[in-house]
């Protein structure tokens, strides 16, 4: 005969085995890429507050997504300004809060003509909420006013203030984007001249076609870390798969107009192609609440797909022993990672 504390040990260890049985494993959340729902180009991310807010090309306006972490942003974006006129082909616009406002830096065409491209300003009318509409404050460039895209600004740790771009040497270049840098003396204006900062010469930075061969450096962005400024930037033909990321740098607090104070890095891209994306590049470099950094950034699935097959993926990366970044190699759409904070 079994006794009463045989008999009560048993129907607990039955109940407990029931009950894990039947309960299932909570797992960790996930996410996938792409992080945006069919395709788009040239990312970037801003994170303000306790939202993270990002915006891409669109072609004919300027959209921004808001979102509690780097992974799950709104499926219907804001358009927080249109086209009007004879502008088109908007192009790459960046979301800057700056001084207690919020700004976009966006290239933009007034004549359906490529050579036309110019670097544009635009302001929110919300100094709280970069969603609501913004309002054009004019064309934003040097005295050449040479064609010119993929504006940002670099807030330097003396506390001036520059503007970053891809243009062109002149009207009779237009094979050849280099990297240029001007003083701002606000938010919405440049002064004094364009600097040379850098040329597509190495091998792997120029794209070969039917066109010539074209040199490409595009998409500049900075990142700062452990005290050290790095200029990430986007080389090769962005429709080709052999779209990269390159970096250089500059140190100590120098004088960022004197082109011999950047070091540069022309031997190898730091973030290129695998076996599963192609055409990685055009990049913005966010942290996640736990202060995890992320590179959020655009690809194909497709080698040969071109323009059209481009997708806006994000993974974290990590750093180098000398502070700089080091990035993972580009995954497959669908693969899943654990999301961001």
């Amino acid at each position: 005969m079994r006794s009463l504390g045989s008999f009560l040990s048993t129907l607990w260890i039955t109940t407990f085995v029931s009950v894990v049985s039947c309960t299932p494993l909570r797992s960790r959340a996930t996410y996938t890429n792409p992080i945006v729902p069919g395709t788009a180009a040239d990312p970037w991310v801003l994170q303000h507050g306790d939202f993270y807010y990002l915006t891409y090309t669109t072609g004919d306006n300027v959209e921004v997504r808001k979102s509690s972490n780097l992974a799950e942003f709104d499926v219907t974006p804001s358009v927080v300004y249109a086209a009007t006129g004879t502008q088109t082909d908007f192009w790459a616009p960046e979301l800057h809060y700056i001084d207690g406002a919020f700004y976009i830096y966006v290239a933009i065409d007034d004549s359906n003509n490529n050579n036309d491209h110019r670097m544009y300003v635009l302001q929110g009318t919300s100094t709280t909420d970069p969603t609501q509409p913004f309002n054009m404050v004019g064309k934003i460039g040097t005295a050449d006013d040479n064609w010119a895209i993929d504006g940002t600004v670099l807030l330097y740790g003396t506390g001036k203030m520059y503007f970053i771009w891809s243009g062109w040497t002149d009207p009779s270049n237009t094979l050849w984007q280099n990297l240029y840098i001007a003083e701002m003396d606000s938010p919405t204006h440049i002064t004094g001249d364009r600097v040379l900062l850098h040329e597509p010469n190495p091998s792997w930075q120029q794209t070969v076609d039917s066109a010539g061969v074209h040199g490409i450096n595009e998409g500049p962005e900075i990142l700062v870390n452990a005290g050290r400024t790095f200029l990430v930037y986007s080389a090769a033909g962005s429709w080709t798969q052999d779209y990269c990321l390159a970096f250089m740098g500059i140190d100590n607090l120098a004088d960022p107009l004197v082109r011999s104070n950047w070091w540069v890095l022309d031997d190898r891209p730091v973030f290129w192609k695998s076996d599963v994306a192609f055409g990685p590049g055009h990049a913005s470099f966010p942290y996640d609440r736990n202060g995890v950094p992320y590179i959020v950034y655009h690809a194909m699935a497709d080698p040969n797909a071109g323009w059209d097959g481009r997708t806006i993926r994000t993974q974290t990366y990590g750093w180098n022993s000398d502070n700089s970044p080091a990035f993972p190699s580009p995954s497959a759409l669908g693969v899943e990672f654990p999301l961001p904070a």
